[in-house]
């Protein structure tokens, strides 16, 4: 096993403030606009996060949620307590940065901020990219988050990718762009690469060559396409120094076993319940095809060597920081926002991902 570990764990918090139309937390795992946690949800997720804390090794662990993270004061309140354990490197949280400025002072007031890192990603239908922006850039210069903005490409929001791409550059904010999905795709089966992806759905070669036109990063992006192609022969490093941890505790080497139920490695919440990871750094993945989460690709050995330390994230790869993130640390007060952008949004109120 490796002496670091990242863990990806998806908790069944579920309310949320938007209602983006292509939100993956569907059918059981939907999110809601009224209701934060069935009570069950919540008892499994504060004994999981106290199961990671205790863990014998470091581990940096990405928290995520069904809804929104900070809609919830309970859930902040764990990731919180998560961040001060002296073996968590980072506490990643998915979010849509609507409510940075009002909440995350409780996380500097009951964890350690230093090491609450944010992958903020942009809902242009629900919240104005200027007000956006601002949220994450305050995040990052007010209480020195690593922050990632994030954007998803679909086929009719290139110019909103555009505008994004751009603010984030002149505030200074780590920019990463991914491949948009379609939440109805099957996850169990082999579902054509055109059907996941909508911007490739005409002409697979005309929808990469704009995504990368736009700001997908070229070897990811082939090696996602390919990761959800075909794994066959595929070494990955998941079950040795990454593994997944679903919603009622079951454990598995990544996400993709955990949808296709393939090999188990246990339940977190089970008495007596031993974690085994593998002693060997690489071993062959046996899902086949369709693996198309970064937290999970990204440990194929095809990715090719990682020099020097990884970044607190389980989706950012580029490691130099942002000119502002570099300059200014928290304390200072964030400066007015170099690029304005009056659009409002086309019709929906103020989610996560």
């Amino acid at each position: 096993m490796s002496d670091s570990v990242r863990i990806w764990y998806v908790s069944g918090q579920r309310l949320c403030n938007f209602r983006c139309t292509y939100c993956v937390s569907i059918n059981d795992y939907a999110k809601s606009n009224a209701a934060d946690w069935p009570p069950e949800d919540q008892a499994r997720f504060e004994k999981i996060v106290d199961w990671i804390a205790d863990r014998p090794f470091r581990v940096g662990v990405r928290l995520a949620t069904l809804g929104e993270p900070f809609a919830s004061r309970p859930f902040l309140s764990k990731a919180a307590q998560l961040s001060t354990r002296p073996n968590t490197d980072f506490v990643e949280l998915v979010t849509n940065g609507s409510l940075l400025k009002r909440r995350l002072e409780q996380l500097d007031r009951e964890g350690d901020i230093s090491r609450i890192s944010l992958w903020v990603t942009y809902h242009p239908t629900e919240i104005p990219l200027q007000r956006f922006i601002a949220n994450a850039r305050f995040a990052q210069e007010r209480y020195g988050c690593f922050v990632v903005v994030n954007g998803l490409l679909f086929p009719d929001n290139e110019q909103q990718i555009v505008d994004l791409k751009q603010a984030a550059e002149d505030a200074g904010l780590r920019f990463n762009l991914d491949l948009g999905y379609d939440p109805l795709t099957p996850h169990g089966v082999h579902t054509e690469l055109q059907a996941m992806v909508p911007i490739l759905r005409e002409r697979e070669e005309d929808g990469v060559a704009r995504a990368v036109r736009l700001g997908v990063h070229p070897e990811l992006l082939d090696l996602n396409m390919a990761a959800m192609r075909d794994l066959r022969g595929q070494l990955c490093s998941a079950g040795h120094n990454y593994f997944y941890i679903g919603i009622r505790g079951d454990v598995y080497r990544c996400s993709r076993y955990q949808a296709l139920d393939k090999d188990r490695i246990g339940n977190v919440l089970d008495d007596g319940f031993d974690l085994q990871l593998s002693r060997e750094p690489w071993t062959a993945c046996g899902a086949g095809f369709g693996c198309g989460n970064k937290e999970d690709y990204l440990h194929l050995r095809r990715r090719g060597p990682v020099d020097g330390p990884l970044p607190p994230s389980l989706g950012w790869v580029d490691r130099d920081p942002p000119a502002a993130a570099a300059r200014t640390r928290r304390g200072d007060d964030p400066g007015a926002l170099a690029h304005v952008v009056s659009a409002e949004p086309s019709g929906r109120t103020e989610e996560t991902r």
